[in-house]
């Protein structure tokens, strides 16, 4: 890698695509060419191999994107409450304005990845979620535009949160029936959509000459289900389809172009990755690891990441995974009554649950062997009940760290 040094201050776009998983990128290795311009920015860049989400929803992931912070601290964790980001806690935004950046935030209408009221205006110079929920990426390379010309030659951070991947799956056309009409080759179409106008900001970006002192960070806030457990889209569970997501960083002047990196990494580690990148220090109250020497081979990944998932309405859950390099431990506690008895899908989620995972404490455990197991079909909990202990010992002794009380069940199972 070059040296961090540089005669100019490295300007940043991070951008967020909604639910896009992993496993749809060329670059993770799917076999369809949908997204060229996403696969060309890692063949340029850096690829996290085993990236994962802290939390399986997008309000609480996105503020942590932009905070470092885990769910179980900012607390953002709530469908029903109105909560905001505490003043204790500073966004990327606020760290790069007080560096002298211009700072520029294109949303959108799902207000989880945007909201004002949460706090993802903090430190913008310059700030909208107008863009329509869906369909956003073609308005966008024209703002963007805007936001270079405003800027002049100031240090710029960007942040991009498009929801055009998340269903429903409706892309303009050609892209939304480029690669059929089933439900899934909706989502292809989508993908192909925002890669499309994505290549266009790239493409600006190297017009105006600012490609090689601009690190570019593009990701996601989790992934969705193609029945892989049984359902669509994505509600009840942190299994490997919601929870890897992809994780791309890219910065000609300093980073190695095609570099795969293996070994976990979370979206705690977003922000001071890109802070360290940028010469500027990282808070205190980040929870996040730098990545910068994970690239060079100078650190090692950490020994687990926990995921948790608050659904207050509705599934009336509380979710928590545990994952390591080779198993992954999840616990659901259902704090609503006769869950069992809900009508159709919600109520089939729970009979399956109910069906594959151990009762115990009234809770639902599971264990999966991810290298044997990748699409977490043999929930081995029973026959290797000393690994399900230590992984669920280390998960409490990480939630009391944050100094936060699980749910209680309300349900009996058995």
């Amino acid at each position: 890698m070059n040296s961090l040094k540089s005669e100019k201050a490295f300007n940043v776009i991070l951008i967020s695509f909604d639910t896009l998983r992993q496993d749809y990128l060329g670059c993770y290795g799917y076999p369809k060419p949908l997204s060229p311009y996403l696969d060309q920015l890692a063949d340029r860049g850096v690829i996290f191999k085993d990236a994962r989400v802290n939390c399986g929803w997008t309000l609480p992931q996105h503020i942590t994107m932009i905070t470092g912070t885990h769910p179980l601290k900012h607390r953002l964790i709530y469908l029903k409450r109105r909560c905001s980001l505490s003043k204790r806690i500073n966004t990327l935004a606020e760290n790069f304005v007080k560096k002298g950046y211009r700072t520029f935030g294109f949303a959108n209408g799902n207000a989880y990845g945007g909201g004002w009221r949460y706090g993802f205006w903090r430190g913008m110079y310059h700030y909208t979620n107008i863009f329509p929920g869906n369909n956003m990426m073609e308005l966008l390379p024209e703002a963007v535009s805007w936001a270079f010309r405003m800027n002049g030659s100031a240090p710029f951070f960007m942040y991009i949160h498009t929801n055009d991947t998340h269903e429903p799956f409706a892309a303009s056309q050609p892209f939304g029936s480029k690669w059929g009409s089933k439900y899934v080759n909706r989502y292809e179409g989508e993908i192909s959509y925002v890669d499309n106008y994505f290549g266009m900001i790239l493409a600006e970006l190297k017009k105006r000459g600012l490609d090689r002192y601009t690190l570019v960070v593009a990701t996601s806030d989790h992934g969705t289900e193609f029945q892989e457990h049984g359902f669509q889209e994505k509600k009840l569970n942190l299994y490997e389809e919601i929870s890897r997501v992809p994780l791309i960083f890219s910065l000609p002047s300093v980073l190695p172009e095609g570099k795969r990196v293996s070994g976990l990494c979370q979206t705690i580690d977003i922000a001071p990755t890109i802070l360290d990148i940028c010469s500027l220090p990282i808070p205190e109250y980040m929870d996040g690891e730098s990545l910068f020497k994970r690239i060079s081979g100078e650190a090692k990944p950490p020994e687990y990441v926990v995921a948790h998932t608050l659904h207050e309405r509705t599934y009336n859950y509380e979710h928590f995974s545990i994952s390591t390099n080779q198993y992954k431990f999840i616990r659901t506690t259902p704090v609503g009554k006769n869950r069992l008895r809900l009508p159709g899908e919600h109520g089939k989620r729970y009979g399956r649950l109910n069906s594959v995972a151990k009762i115990e404490d009234d809770v639902w455990k599971e264990l999966y062997a991810l290298r044997e197991d990748p699409l977490e079909k043999k929930n081995i909990i029973t026959s290797h009940s000393s690994i399900a202990h230590k992984l669920e010992t280390a998960l409490d002794k990480y939630i009391n760290s944050f100094d936060y009380i699980p749910r209680k069940s309300k349900m009996y199972l058995r």
